[in-house]
């Protein structure tokens, strides 16, 4: 399965302007729609989370097909691909050298091997290769800028496109409602969720994800105050963020950036992430926690006891945010415009 979809299109940008095709291989389509239609052109996500998924080098093999078919058909000026898997680039860039397309690399940290991927971090060799060869890479964080820089390619830091999330905030719980994203990955750290949850019973937790991901023995520990929303589309994702009272969002890799962060300052929902420096550089008005359970339960009880500041805050770390994306955005714009 995949989704297209269609900024103003590839027979339809501005005179003169880069047509862009954006194209991903099962990872959460948001981020490759989203930027694709700020670079006006088309996204297509093969195999998205919450689709029906076959076998890993099935689903490979199926979207190396579907993406030479996509370039072939609708040849466009520049691909932008998600790393990972490394596959993706590899095989865009193959058929973009005899289209004569160029080609830009979108590698999260996944991609450089971090977040627990062991596929990613055995084929490293073939992402050095790859950065050397392609128009540009784009980075969460400046660490990965330098990795890139010494692989002889060219960075770029990109985060998230705004997509319309500003929405009217809903009045708050009367129990704090956290809403905590994440899919039940390696980088998640899942016992400060459930610990934190019984260090403070009277807020509720609001878990995302397929729960047959969780480990039993932590789904078995949850107690009354914690439920499994599950895999959420992406409207109903929005509705959720919307009307919690915060976003929870935590990462044990250092140099993520959590989506989910930037999607809860664009909706104007109070923040709790992962105390690394990049979190702290990029959302200053958020709560801190060190990932485990007492931490997160107190940044979550300091939101709580003044609920009024944090959502007051929320207002400042959008247009901060905003103001960063439409740099980040200038700046593809020149790389777009390069011959």
């Amino acid at each position: 399965m995949h989704q297209v979809l269609e900024g103003p299109g590839i027979d339809e940008v501005a005179p003169g302007a880069a047509s862009v095709l954006f194209v991903a291989w099962g990872a959460v389509p948001g981020r490759s729609a989203e930027i694709a239609a700020e670079l006006q052109g088309t996204s297509m996500c093969f195999f998205p989370p919450g689709t029906r998924r076959p076998p890993v080098l099935v689903r490979w093999v199926l979207s190396a097909l579907r993406t030479l078919a996509a370039l072939l058909s609708r040849r466009p000026d520049v691909v932008v691909v998600t790393n990972p898997p490394i596959f993706a680039p590899l095989v865009a860039f193959a058929c973009a050298k005899v289209l004569g397309a160029r080609v830009i690399m979108d590698s999260h940290p996944g991609g450089f091997g971090a977040q627990g991927d062991r596929v990613a971090a055995r084929v490293q060799f073939l992402h050095r290769w790859l950065a050397a060869r392609v128009d540009a890479v784009l980075v969460t964080e400046d660490s990965w800028s330098e990795v890139v820089r010494g692989w002889g390619g060219r960075p770029l830091v990109v985060h998230e496109a705004p997509a319309g999330w500003h929405q009217a905030p809903t009045a708050r719980h009367e129990r704090l409602q956290a809403l905590v994203v994440g899919r039940f990955g390696p980088d998640e750290p899942l016992e400060a969720v459930f610990a934190a949850a019984r260090a403070a019973p009277q807020c509720d937790f609001l878990l995302t994800g397929d729960p047959a991901t969780c480990p039993e023995r932590l789904r078995r520990s949850a107690g009354a105050n914690v439920r499994f929303v599950g895999y959420l589309d992406a409207e109903r994702y929005q509705k959720a963020v919307v009307e919690s009272d915060v976003v929870v969002t935590l990462t044990t890799e250092p140099t993520s950036v959590m989506r989910a962060a930037y999607e809860a300052v664009y909706a104007g929902r109070p923040l709790v992430v992962s105390d690394w420096p990049v979190a702290r550089r990029l959302f200053g008005h958020a709560h801190f926690a060190i990932n485990d359970g007492p931490s997160l339960a107190g940044a979550l009880l300091a939101l709580d006891a003044d609920y009024a500041t944090a959502a007051a805050a929320t207002t400042e770390a959008r247009r901060a945010q905003l103001a960063r994306w439409s740099a980040q955005r200038a700046a593809l714009f020149e790389v777009l415009a390069r011959e």
